[in-house]
């Protein structure tokens, strides 16, 4: 009963989820284990998670998932178990890329199972997971639309509403939409603002309307601690960078508390993950290292930023700290590296299949021509 009523709950009450996993972990603790047990194990590692004690949060849902593996075979509980822990614990902990692929397992099994409701959750995830890891774009696009088809066939208003948002997210960044701010549909407004905050602010960042982005960010950053937490984790390297742009067009010292505050936040989330977040932090240091005029530490850090990334495999993030490096290079007047770095920006772009951004980096290389033979 517990575990069923606990999928209702995350999107219709998602505050009555703390108390039904901890009557979970209480049953379970008095009465002994079952196959049930597990879900309210790697729920309880979830809600730790929001309490930012991930370290423990990914002991207790690692166990949990052994425990699962050891004792209980049935493929029931599965897909219900990988949207818990890969969406929202390893996600920390574990490449994003391995969460991706199995938020994707976990569809896959929930509708192999019958259990339409956790592999519709699957899904959602798996799109986000997607977006955060640099997947290919025209493809997410494509794994998109299939979603969307299978929520209208099972008429799931909460996750075609989102995975809506994705999409135009999505499109956006190749090229495709039409209208870049997409206005959000009437239906979406029972779902917590942090989601469409955390839309609008990517979205901003990424065609280069760093205004519009800060508004949005301030809000998203700023918002209710009872959601958004992900959004907030993973966008806090785009507050920081988004807050260089201004300062540097306005030479303005008010956002200077910025980009130091999402650098520690980005250091803190580094302690649990490196795959996830060391290029992001190499990257914030190479900006403040540019803003701050230290020349050769910011050719350093760029070139964490930029191994670091390909390493991960973040394709889009690798393209991004390329792009700065190039901005910084040209600032200081070594335009043959400058230009390099815009190359090697380009090319990453269209491997992550934005063509709005490799439109972008092009503006740039054309600049060059009159400087370079």
């Amino acid at each position: 009963f517990y575990s069923s009523i606990t999928v209702v709950s995350h999107s219709a009450k998602p505050a009555m989820v703390p108390f039904f996993t901890c009557r979970m972990v209480q049953l379970s603790m008095k009465h002994g284990l079952c196959k049930y047990s597990m879900i309210g194990f790697v729920q309880y590692a979830a809600m730790s998670c929001w309490e930012t004690d991930i370290k423990e949060a990914y002991r207790i849902g690692k166990l949990a998932m052994a425990v699962r593996d050891n004792l209980y075979s049935s493929t029931d509980q599965l897909s219900l178990l990988y949207f818990i822990y890969y969406g929202w614990v390893a996600v920390y902990t574990e490449p994003v890329q391995n969460c991706a692929d199995n938020l994707r397992r976990g569809f896959e099994c929930g509708i192999a199972s019958g259990d339409t409701s956790a592999a519709l959750f699957n899904s959602v995830h798996h799109i986000r997971t997607s977006l955060i890891a640099g997947t290919n774009l025209p493809t997410l696009l494509k794994k998109a639309d299939y979603y969307l088809e299978i929520m209208k066939r099972h008429g799931n208003t909460w996750g075609k509403t989102i995975i809506l948002l994705y999409r135009e997210t999505i499109s956006m960044l190749i090229g495709a939409s039409s209208n870049k701010y997409a206005e959000v549909r009437e239906s979406a407004l029972q779902f917590p603002a942090e989601i469409f905050l955390y839309h609008k602010a990517y979205r901003a960042y990424w065609i280069g309307h760093s205004e519009r982005c800060q508004h949005f960010s301030e809000k998203l950053i700023q918002g209710s601690e009872s959601g958004g937490r992900q959004h907030r984790r993973f966008f806090m390297l785009y507050y920081g960078l988004n807050s260089f742009k201004i300062m540097k067009r306005s030479s303005s010292q008010k956002l200077k508390a910025i980009p130091r505050n999402a650098l520690k936040a980005l250091k803190t989330t580094e302690e649990h993950s490196k795959w996830n977040f060391r290029n992001k932090v190499h990257l914030l240091e190479a900006e403040t290292f540019s803003y701050e005029d230290q020349k050769e530490e910011a050719k350093a850090s760029y070139a964490a930023a930029i191994t670091s990334a390909r390493s991960s495999r973040f394709i889009h993030e690798q393209g991004l700290a390329c792009e700065l490096a190039g901005y910084h290079y040209k600032r200081i007047g070594e335009h043959k590296s400058a230009w390099s770095f815009f190359t090697q920006a380009k090319r990453c772009y269209a491997d992550w299949g934005s063509q709005i951004k490799v439109e972008s980096v092009n503006r740039q290389l054309e600049s060059f021509q009159i400087s370079l033979p």
